[in-house]
């Protein structure tokens, strides 16, 4: 089995140790939003560049409004946009009000190669989506005066390639007829999807912070008497001698429960409140909050607390530790059962787009179906989700954008270093937020290829050091006896659609198959616990039969009924002495947009619990009422 209570040491590498804190408004920061409508166009012909748009008043013509965050696809009538595979340009002006000695420039994500430009000079560039990047404006502006004018150009390239991840390969069938061809069931929704932010510092600031709980102590009634948690502050920017570093830790309440004036060391809380994950007997609902501490870090110069340099908050720090056993997920030392079901980042007209109101459904429907858990499929979220995570007490499981991966990756050095970096991108944006309890590294690699053995090996022992407490895994689509790479990893996450992939309409074969299945990866590795982490069957949303037919309302409430009783022989909440499956995740919670194709009707993935406007299926209420099931399970500690 594997101990994962927490600090590493982070310090091993460069990568790992600067974070890109969260941006917030402080009484030392404020904060700004550039979300609206820019100016934008397509490059078709990828010219932007050399012809330097990025220097231009206004980007030529033809030119439209584009809101920003979304992505460009579904915002026009224009098919010519919806599928443009190349660049394409935003541009935006606004006044910067010079009330701070430093300013940054934010982007919470773009997809997938970004290249900015502040007042025609070259100002930062970004490979990859769904993670941020950001770069200090104050050079670019004009010094002296009140104010600043700026200007920001952004060039955004979808194409994908074989070392990209996701991987893809651009195919030229002729001058009008460019395809790009990947091995993942999504649509590759691309440009400025999540928000851009201008926030303040101080010339000396407050740069990285890493928490987290190292134990805790429990009396005979599984109480909490006491806990360590280790942090870190890393300082930037200007330093000097006379700075010194205060760091509270704050109740829900408002009461400093524990303070240090040292920027690396520990906290012991006496009596803690542990953040506990919702949906199980022993926890709450998750429709009601976790209990959350706030971490203040305030910086100043001896001898002026009272007039701070910076002053910096993490709102999210749960006390809580994880631990796995040979067929147990421990959360606070007690049994946690994974149920929920996967989603993705995808809506309606905004398409990857972040949007708060898609946000506030999305765990307003997890609070009304039980479900206390979700992976980020097939990569990190908007950090807007881990937040509300935090808040409920619901489990992510926190995945790169390593989807569609082959032999071609596996055999590529450019590949697999880059792989690390995104991990440990990932690792650092996320890693303070409780509501992450494992990280997946891939999504259905081509692992029984042999290649895939080194790849992971390699992989795994890159992840695990940085890992900040957490078990690793990646979500398998090979054969129990044919995988090459989960053997490195801690947990076995399976993905199997008996019944549907296989087995076409054939509901009555499901149980037995299931059954054999865990059990033959059981055999294999006797000391994982294994998660279900996809199972689904498609659906049109009010169409019926009976006796149930693929694609129905019914086939589908049945197929997933089918599922459940080989879950429970072998569920570690319900058999604690021999059960060793830790979880369900139904494959997925709201439709979703594909490629066209003759398998997905209006290019919609309908595998889901809910229609792309989220609205239930019939399915829905199945899996709702399993889940208050498996919420009335007792569990002994």
């Amino acid at each position: 089995m594997i101990s994962v209570y927490c600090l590493i040491a982070f310090a091993c590498c460069n990568i790992v140790t600067q974070g890109l804190l969260y941006p917030i408004e402080t009484e030392t920061r404020q904060i700004r939003s550039l979300d609206g409508i820019w100016q934008f166009r397509l490059d078709e012909n990828g010219v932007g560049e050399s012809e330097q748009w990025f220097s231009m008043p206004q980007l030529p013509e033809p030119t439209i409004p584009m809101p920003v965050p979304s992505a460009f696809n579904d915002v026009t009538q224009n098919i010519t946009v919806h599928r443009h595979i190349g660049w394409v340009w935003y541009a935006k002006n606004f006044y910067l009000h010079n009330t701070a000695p430093r300013w940054v420039l934010r982007f919470q994500a773009a997809h997938y190669e970004s290249r900015v430009w502040i007042n025609g000079q070259s100002a930062v560039n970004h490979s990859g989506g769904h993670l941020p990047f950001e770069t200090d404006l104050t050079p670019f502006i004009t010094s002296g005066g009140n104010v600043s004018v700026v200007r920001v150009v952004v060039a955004v390239n979808n194409t994908l390639t074989t070392t990209s991840l996701p991987p893809g390969e651009l195919v030229i069938h002729n001058p009008t007829y460019r395809e790009l061809v990947t091995q993942f069931d999504i649509y590759n929704y691309a440009g400025i999807d999540h928000s851009v932010i201008l926030y303040s510092t101080s010339k000396s600031y407050v740069q990285d912070i890493v928490i987290d709980t190292q134990s805790i102590d429990f009396d005979s009634q599984h109480i909490a008497t006491s806990a360590t948690l280790n942090y870190t502050v890393t300082i930037g920017g200007a330093q000097s001698n006379a700075l010194r570093v205060l760091v509270q830790l704050i109740d829900a309440t408002g009461v400093i429960v524990a303070n240090n004036s040292d920027s690396q060391s520990r906290f012991v809380v006496e009596n803690p409140h542990l953040w506990e994950p919702c949906g199980m007997n022993y926890t709450h609902p998750c429709t009601e909050e976790s209990y959350l501490y706030t971490l203040q870090v305030t910086l100043y110069n001896e001898g002026a607390f009272n007039d701070p340099v910076d002053v910096y908050r993490i709102n999210h720090v749960g006390i809580r530790t994880i631990r796995l056993t040979d067929s147990k997920f421990l959360v606070n030392e007690r049994p946690f059962y994974f149920h929920g079901a996967n989603a993705h980042e995808d809506s309606d007209i905004r398409g990857k787009g972040f949007d708060h109101a898609i946000l506030a459904k999305h765990f307003n429907l997890y609070g009304w179906l039980h479900g206390n858990s979700f992976r980020t499929s097939h990569y990190p979220y908007a950090e807007e989700f881990y937040h509300m995570a935090d808040r409920y007490g619901i489990a992510i499981i926190g995945e790169t954008p390593a989807v569609g991966l082959s032999k071609t990756q596996f055999t590529s050095a450019v590949t697999l270093e880059y792989h690390k970096q995104v991990a440990a991108a990932m690792i650092n944006r996320d890693r303070n937020h409780p509501s992450v309890l494992m990280w997946s590294l891939a999504n259905e690699p081509g692992s029984s290829d042999p290649t895939a053995a080194y790849y992971f090996s390699s992989l795994a022992n890159f992840t695990r050091p940085i890992a900040a407490g957490r078990p690793i895994t990646y979500v398998i689509s090979a054969g129990y006896n044919s995988d090459q790479g989960i053997q490195f990893f801690d947990m076995i996450c399976v993905n199997r659609y008996f019944g549907w992939y296989s087995q076409f309409g054939r509901i009555d074969q499901i149980p037995s198959l299931v059954t054999e299945e865990l059990a033959n990866w059981r055999q294999r590795f006797p000391t994982k616990p294994i998660l279900m982490s996809e199972y689904g069957a498609d659906t049109v949303p009010g169409l019926h039969s009976d006796p149930p037919f693929m694609f129905t309302e019914d086939y589908q409430r049945d197929f997933y009924s089918a599922y459940h009783p080989s879950f429970d022989n072998v569920s570690s909440i319900i058999h604690p002495d021999r059960g060793f499956l830790v979880g369900e995740l139904p494959w997925n919670m709201f439709d979703f947009a594909t490629e066209q194709s003759v398998t997905r009707v209006g290019g919609l993935n309908r595998k889901d619990l809910f229609t792309r406007q989220r609205q239930p299926k019939a399915a829905a209420f199945v899996i709702k009422n399993r889940y208050e099931y498996l919420e009335s399970l007792r569990i002994s500690n």
